[in-house]
């Protein structure tokens, strides 16, 4: 009998195992393919990928870069329903900069002017702490003037946001680039403040 539960014991758990490890696998898969769709403008391929990861792992990064897709989509409300979830889940991690990023942007197409420029203020926050490329005194210049060229906002913080996750993902992966130069590199703390 003793013998008999243990086996059972471990066939859950390789079953366990095994549905972690092939939701992780869709999850990356999915994940890679809506970012992939995503560069090449394919937005609403995107979006479906991205779902599917937000499906199998919730998380602030999947629910996130659906948030993306679907601003790129011009369905501001599901991109404001996918913002909200992914802040809901943030800790403050690596995809806080897409978030309030992406929440600004979503703002300010909806013609939320005060709100919209207040978010871009955290935004500009944060993204100094992280990662400051040399445009990021564009999107200041926005902010201060509270007029805002929304379609090079677009651009701005899309090459922002993306420099800074490729920069961290090569830092994981390898230990080189930006934050593998740094001595003392903690590279997402400063999107914790």
């Amino acid at each position: 009998m003793g013998r008999l539960l243990w086996v059972g014991t471990v066939l859950v758990l390789c079953a366990a195992l095994f549905q972690c490890s092939s939701s992780g696998s869709i999850y990356r898969s999915s994940m890679f393919e809506g970012r992939r769709f995503l560069g090449e403008g394919e937005y609403k391929t995107a979006e479906q990928d991205f779902v599917k990861a937000t499906q199998v792992a919730p998380d602030a990064r999947s629910y996130a870069f659906a948030a993306t897709a679907a601003y790129k989509l011009k369905d501001y409300t599901e991109a404001e329903r996918f913002i909200e979830e992914a802040a809901r889940r943030d800790g403050r991690s690596y995809a806080y900069l897409r978030i309030v990023g992406y929440r600004a942007l979503i703002l300010l197409a909806q013609g939320k002017q005060k709100e919209g420029l207040d978010v871009l203020h955290q935004y500009l926050d944060a993204y100094n702490r992280v990662y400051p490329l040399t445009t990021i005194r564009d999107v200041e210049q926005m902010w201060k003037r509270g007029k805002v060229d929304l379609p090079l906002l677009e651009v701005l913080l899309d090459d922002q946001i993306d420099t800074y996750e490729n920069e961290l993902e090569e830092y994981w992966s390898t230990g080189t680039g930006f934050y593998g130069n740094r001595s003392t590199a903690n590279p997402t703390s400063g999107a914790n403040h």
